[in-house]
């Protein structure tokens, strides 16, 4: 175990748990597997939106980024607002749910469709800053 004071990530040989070892002393670890490691990532997400500092409000377009080429998605209208519902499948996170006013829908399906053309959306490029 290294004094790095920063806990250790560990997946087993046939990727079924994941072991966390915490470098307390003595040092404690907690083996989770897959619904718990999904539990865990839930909680904290949670937790962390309440934590100050909060995320960034706005992205600032060009940045280098992990993207996820190409997920499963899934989109339908919210029975009770007829809002845009968006699910988004993550596979470090599972599926993500954003739910779209009209006016928000509207816009990022015409500049989706000005990307896919490769039309130029405005003086500023490809891109739409909600």
């Amino acid at each position: 175990m290294t004094n790095s004071g920063e806990p250790q990530w560990e997946l087993d040989d046939e990727f079924k748990t994941l072991t966390i070892t915490f470098p307390t002393d003595p040092p404690v670890a907690f083996v989770l597997d897959a619904t718990s490691v999904s539990n865990l990532i839930e909680g904290a997400g949670q937790i962390r939106a309440e934590m100050p500092p909060p995320h960034d409000e706005n992205w600032e377009g060009g940045q280098m980024v992990d993207a996820v080429l190409d997920p499963r998605w899934y989109s339908e209208s919210d029975a009770l607002l007829g809002d845009s519902l968006l699910h988004i499948r993550d596979p470090r996170f599972g599926w993500l749910h954003y739910a779209l006013t009209r006016e928000s829908a509207r816009a990022l399906g015409t500049l989706l469709i000005l990307q896919a053309d490769d039309v130029p959306a405005d003086k500023e490029g490809h891109h739409r800053k909600n």
